[in-house]
């Protein structure tokens, strides 16, 4: 899901010669290795492959990149792997003799009869199916779903139990299954409203159980692997299923003046810091965090290298231990651009950029999903990660400095609705367009600014949310803004 980074300063280009930045791209992990990203083609390596060097530093492109250790043997660092977990600690999914789960198999009928009987504690039935023998492993989850009108046979009376499923398909019984209901505005270039699985789809994307393909494709025909479907069904049960979920989601947007600085606690106890403000203001972000008790920093997420975003961060590296970055991947001249990328080589810290449509594997009881992020635009701004963070029943829209051109993409791909948004550039006439409010629709909007000569919040910004309703908190005016979820919604403390 994720492209590992090498932390490989390109930056550095502009100060030493090209054959000394290249001997030795960025920090190694524990095994030595690491992965290209810059002018990989001179060096007879692909953009993102993964290589050693000798002592005398030539490159060694044999060695596998080593997988983390994870539950299967084939689920340690693989996209789904929480999801894959999540499913197997409520006892849903389990691996095969050789200690794999089968991430790439595909997924059978029998499979998925057997997996939601049991998430779903549906009673014992007996098929009528022609090729489903009471000797048959699935022969009460067949008769189960059957009769619960799940899922069904074939026009010959037989039910297909070692059949793979397609995505089409699978939509179709998730629907029936859990009862979900809704209507997305987006729509693929592959699935037209004439066919048969339309409003299912439409259903999911309503639910955020899924967003389709980066080339605005769902692929409805396409079979279903095993993790596939782990991911579809964790989703479900993480949006919908109250019996599984951990505490609650708190959103600190913290008052850095005229920058952002967002703090994340997730249910199950993980922080996640998006930017920093500028420079200046990492002291303030520093002692918000301690003050608030953050010991760590379990992932660190740079929108984009603007230094009213990233300039903060680096006194939040000196201070705290971070566990992982994910860094929009768009490359930057300035000196605090640089200083930023060099603490995070000395601390080899684990770097990520993630692609558009990626769910993060940060906290089981959330949904994190990146709406947008680049490193190929000409503008930094159209280069943030944008992020739709979803707790059971109240959903956060958090859009770094991402460009109207950008909000417009995301509606085309993605449901984009939230209860709380945190509108981009700061309120600038850049963003925050009358067409994608309209599909946000949020509660309450955060703008994150201080004093400044850029005119920031544009008027007009601020009359669009006005007109939707959206109740406006600023940090300028309310100081630091917590966002806490509740069982019934969300509540907001300023301060």
């Amino acid at each position: 899901m994720q492209k590992l980074v090498a932390l490989l300063f390109t930056i550095s280009f502009f100060l030493i010669p090209l054959s000394q930045a290249a001997a030795s791209p960025g920090g190694t992990d524990s095994s030595g290795g690491h992965t290209c990203w810059t002018n990989c083609s001179k060096y007879g390596l692909e953009t993102g492959e993964y290589h050693y060097h000798d002592a005398n530093g030539n490159i060694i492109k044999d060695n596998p990149k080593p997988q983390p250790a994870g539950l299967f043997t084939d689920t340690g660092g693989h996209w789904a792997e929480a999801n894959i977990n999540l499913l197997y600690e409520l006892g849903l999914v389990g691996g095969y003799n050789d200690g794999s789960y089968g991430v790439k198999k595909s997924i059978t009928r029998a499979e998925v009869a057997a997996i939601i009987t049991r998430h779903l504690k549906l009673p014992s039935a007996a098929p009528s199916f022609t090729d489903v023998t009471s000797k048959h492993w699935a022969y009460s989850s067949i008769g189960a779903v059957a009769k619960k009108g799940i899922m069904g046979g074939y026009s010959d009376g037989s039910f297909n139990p070692n059949a793979a499923i397609t995505r089409a398909e699978l939509a179709a019984m998730l629907v029936r299954a859990y009862s979900l209901t809704g209507k997305s505005s987006i729509s693929f270039k592959d699935v037209s409203t004439k066919h048969w699985a339309y409003g299912v789809i439409q259903v999911l994307l309503h639910n955020d159980i899924t967003g389709g393909y980066p080339d605005n494709t769902f692929r409805p025909n396409s079979n279903v692997n095993r993790a596939e479907f782990a991911s579809f069904l964790a989703r479900i049960i993480r949006n919908h299923d109250v019996h599984i979920a951990g505490g609650e989601i708190t959103a600190h947007f913290i008052n850095v003046g005229q920058g952002d600085s967002i703090l994340l606690e997730t249910p199950n106890g993980k922080n996640v810091l998006i930017d920093g403000g500028n420079r200046y203001a990492g002291d303030e972000v520093t002692d918000y965090l301690t003050r608030e008790g953050i010991g760590s920093i379990d992932v660190m997420v740079a929108t984009h290298p603007d230094a009213d975003h990233i300039g903060g961060l680096i006194e939040v590296l000196k201070k705290f231990p971070v566990k992982r970055v994910l860094d929009s991947g768009k490359v930057h001249t300035t000196k605090t651009y640089t200083e930023y990328l060099t603490l995070i080589d000395q601390k080899n810290i684990p770097m990520d950029i993630p692609s558009k449509g990626d769910f993060l594997n940060i906290d089981e009881d959330i949904a994190v999903q990146v709406l947008n992020s680049t490193y190929s635009s000409s503008d930094l701004n159209e280069s943030s990660v944008v992020l739709k963070v979803v707790h059971e029943d109240v959903s956060f829209l958090l859009t770094g400095d991402a460009t109207m051109e950008n909000e417009a993409n995301m509606t085309q791909q993605y449901n984009v609705s939230a209860d709380i948004l945190k509108a981009g550039h700061h309120g600038s006439s850049t963003s925050t367009s009358s067409s994608f409010l309209n599909k946000v629709q949020p509660s309450i909007t955060i703008l994150s600014y201080g004093d400044n000569s850029y005119g920031h919040p544009n008027s007009a910004v601020v009359q669009r949310l006005k007109s939707i309703g959206s109740k406006i908190y600023s940090t300028y005016n309310h100081g630091n803004i917590i966002v806490e979820s509740t069982e019934n919604g969300f509540t907001v403390e300023e301060g």
